[in-house]
């Protein structure tokens, strides 16, 4: 049986990288995981072994992110988007890691490529921009994504159709100019 330490443990790297591909920044991506593990701890009695650890993770991140998204609206503040403590820009984690067999221009073209998908991905409603990280980047069944989600399958396929159409007609002007 798995605990709420264990749960930290194992699973912050995922709930960070669920909480990234939600908000799309580092630094919030950080507090929402930070928050998110609180909520395991607090909450670990809530937990139903039923479910995978995963899905009622990522419930939690996804709510989080919900709350923290009215939050801003009901306040209307200005996000930050430069990184106080150097003066730059945010860097995601792949942007810190080292792959020795690239080359620059390889690089270069997968910075280019997730940079452009991550922003495309940015633009969607937030019911299709859930649904495609679940289903497309962490690879969640419909089914399982529906549970998560508490809604049905069918519901959950035409979000993701209607968020990969959508993310088609973004990324076609960066795909014709890679051509």
């Amino acid at each position: 049986m798995i605990d709420a330490k264990q749960i930290v443990e194992q699973y912050t790297p995922f709930a960070y990288t669920m909480a990234f591909r939600l908000t799309g920044n580092q630094a919030e991506a950080w507090d929402l995981t930070q928050n998110a593990m609180l909520r395991v701890m607090r909450s670990f009695s809530t937990y139903d072994p039923k479910y995978k650890v995963e899905q009622w993770l990522y419930r939690i991140v996804k709510n989080l992110f919900i709350d923290r998204k009215r939050q801003i609206k009901r306040k209307k503040e200005a996000m930050l988007e430069r990184d106080p403590r150097d003066g730059g820009e945010r860097l995601a984690p792949v942007d810190t890691l080292v792959d020795t067999a690239a080359t620059p221009e390889q690089t270069a073209d997968r910075e280019d490529r997730r940079d452009a998908v991550q922003a495309a991905l940015m633009t969607l409603p937030d019911e299709m921009k859930v649904a495609l990280t679940l289903v497309d980047i962490e690879g969640f069944s419909y089914e399982e994504a529906g549970r998560i989600l508490e809604i049905p399958s069918s519901t959950l396929g035409v979000r993701v159709y209607r968020g990969r159409k959508l993310m088609k007609e973004r990324l076609k002007p960066f795909m014709e100019g890679q051509a």
